[in-house]
């Protein structure tokens, strides 16, 4: 049968339900994860003639299918849910993505321990703990947690504590008044529950219940003629207010909303989410989109809600959006089951949702210009790269560079460092560290061979960016014992 007929035959099959289909190339791979309230009639859309035109990505995308699967569910919210998990398990090439979504940072409360800490983590387990995020900035992330701990001393150290019995030596975070001391039970373990309900509230954007609670307590402790307690509190009060100046976008009505407006370029994508909590703008984040080439707008800022959503700690009941969904009304309810109340999405026409918008539309365009501009400004520039260039005898200048090096202690402990520099600048948080684990002794070919292979056997089977430049820092041999490895992986070097 030929692999139209085979096609064909798989079309005619397909039910009238709702439900997620695969796309697959001849070697089994996924390619392309769906979702449909009608698999029949979405999926034999791509492949009808009188169809309205694809976009480049689905061209592409259509020229490697060679096999069909799908997957049917009871509704398409159970569709919109499936979809996720396979898009997460596969990562298929021709979906669009979040950009390194596994990088973003979280700020996490540990709720489910006797005395809760605060921390910054890139992963979000399936445990009791909250999780807030993602930031796409670590560094504002890092300065987010500072400002709590100095308006509420919550931990931040990674001790096992019990509830009580805890003979720990107090760090400097509690002799500055950053950490209660729960590490040596100077605090109880239901005044330490205040601290960390607090910190759930503000992470919450719920700062006006927190002044509320904070002056009922002031109050409290000034009718006991506890005045050094009411200062401790005024201070607190003081330094919740500075934090709040700094939110100047005022809405006229106390709502909870997110704000998304998405700017494209090329195969790239920009989306910007202002975050209005209690009517004030108190963040806003940007994220990138990758294999966006020719999406639709629709699909494009269907595809990031769902990867955006999926593993946020908190959604407001109103998300404002520049176009409709695809599938929206499935989405709504699969945000509305997620947060136990009901989660609009709104495509405001008019008046200032509209010029949230706007303004949303605006930073993303903006965002994506910057970025663009500085990659091509950095690498036509960059001194150190025209001189890498030079030496090196390269037709064009390097943007992606990863450099690998073996290092050893007296023999023993073996592990490989990995940098990565795009357009001359370090991109740390792609750093990576390798353990050593099939070679013994001191063998630094094999470990080297070794880590070239796990390295880029990843990237082939995680569709991850190619370096333009590898750079091996060991001699001939290392960088033969290299070459080797990617050769066994069919990796052709220029």
């Amino acid at each position: 049968m030929s692999l139209k007929a085979h096609i064909a035959e798989k079309l005619k099959s397909l039910p009238a339900d709702p439900g997620v289909y695969l796309m697959k190339d001849d070697t089994g791979k996924v390619l392309y994860v769906g979702k449909a309230v009608s698999l029949r009639q979405r999926v034999r859309s791509y492949f009808q003639p009188s169809a309205k035109p694809h976009g480049p990505n689905i061209r592409a995308l259509l020229q490697h299918v060679t096999d069909l699967e799908y997957v049917l569910t009871d509704n398409e919210v159970e569709a919109l849910l499936l979809e996720n998990n396979l898009i997460k398990e596969h990562r298929p090439r021709y979906n669009v993505k979040l950009k390194d979504d596994k990088r973003y940072p979280y700020l996490c409360v540990t709720t489910q321990e006797d005395f809760p800490r605060l921390f910054l983590t890139r992963s979000v387990k399936r445990d009791d703990a909250r999780y807030f995020g993602p930031f796409s900035h670590a560094r504002a992330t890092r300065e987010t947690l500072k400002q709590i701990t100095r308006v509420f001393p919550i931990r931040t150290c990674n001790l096992e504590l019990a509830e009580s019995g805890n003979q720990h030596r107090a760090c400097l975070d509690y002799h500055i008044g950053r950490c209660a001391g729960p590490c040596v039970d100077l605090i109880s373990q239901e005044e330490y529950a205040e601290i960390v309900k607090n910190v759930l509230l503000f992470l919450g954007g719920k700062t006006k219940r927190i002044v509320r609670q904070l002056k009922q307590q002031m109050q409290e402790y000034v009718q006991n003629l506890d005045f050094e307690g009411a200062a401790r509190v005024r201070d607190q009060l003081v330094a919740i207010e500075q934090i709040s100046e700094k939110q100047k976008v005022d809405s006229s009505r106390q709502d909870d909303q997110d704000v998304i407006g998405c700017a494209m370029r090329e195969d790239e994508a920009c989306v910007q989410v202002l975050m209005v909590r209690n009517g004030k703008l108190i963040e806003r984040e940007h994220f990138f989109l990758t294999d966006a080439m020719g999406a639709e707008a629709g699909t494009l800022l269907g595809a990031f809600v769902q990867q955006f959503y999926a593993d946020a700690s908190f959604v407001p009941p109103q998300i404002l959006l520049p176009h409709p969904l695809d599938m929206q009304e499935a989405i709504s309810k699969w945000l509305s089951l997620k947060q136990g109340r009901n989660v609009v999405l709104h495509v405001p026409q008019k008046g200032q949702k509209r010029q949230f918008i706007e303004m949303a539309e605006r930073n993303a365009l903006h965002i994506l210009e910057q970025k663009q501009q500085s990659m091509v400004v950095k690498s036509s520039d960059d001194p150190a790269l025209t001189g890498l260039r030079d030496v090196l005898h390269l037709g064009e200048l390097p943007n992606r560079i990863e450099a690998f090096d073996i290092s050893t202690l007296f023999g023993s402990h073996a592990v490989a460092s990995m940098v990565v520099f795009e357009a001359g600048q370090p991109a740390k948080s792609e750093y990576r560290q390798f353990r050593i684990r099939e070679v013994e002794g001191q063998d630094d070919y094999a470990m080297m061979r070794e880590v070239i292979r796990r390295r880029y056997a990843k990237v082939i089977r995680e569709e991850l960016p190619w370096p333009d430049l590898i750079l091996i820092d060991g001699g001939k041999g290392q960088l033969n014992a290299a070459l080797g490895s990617l050769q066994e992986l069919g990796v052709g070097m220029g």
